[in-house]
């Protein structure tokens, strides 16, 4: 179950793609997230994935079918985009709030997710990501 989660919340992290324009290149990217759970020893391997990200579609579908997600918040200066974002599930809550940097075609970032299962603690997890353009989407 942990694991659904974290990629769940690696393609949550990636909403805010809705991004500086001038920064940002429509296309296929490939981002790699490190998360973390508060309260656990050590690191969960990191995950990586590519994603075609563009100006019109500038948040991935997510490719769990258990969670509806929308965006709550979200605010752009220069190049940084902030964001906070809702899904819910029949497995509970997540909120998650981020924020990315562009540069170019690469971009890096960071969010925090607080998962509110039914019955269970609430979980935390902090992911860590890091981007490249790696080309033209797939058509």
């Amino acid at each position: 179950m942990k694991k659904k989660f974290i990629i769940f919340t690696v393609l949550l992290s990636i909403v805010w793609v809705a991004v500086a324009w001038a920064q940002f290149k429509d296309g296929l990217w490939e981002m790699t997230t490190q998360v973390e759970m508060k309260g656990m020893s050590r690191a969960l391997p990191p995950t990586t994935f590519r994603q075609c990200i563009t100006r019109s579609e500038p948040v991935p579908k997510s490719q769990d079918k258990n969670y509806e997600c929308k965006t709550t918040a979200q605010t752009i200066s220069g190049n940084t985009v902030s964001y906070s974002a809702e899904c819910k599930g029949k497995d509970g809550l997540m909120l998650t709030a981020g924020k990315a940097t562009y540069s170019g075609s690469t971009m890096e970032g960071s969010s925090t997710t607080n998962f509110k299962a039914k019955g269970q603690p609430e979980m935390q997890m902090v992911a860590k990501i890091k981007g490249k353009y790696i080309g033209p989407c797939p058509k």
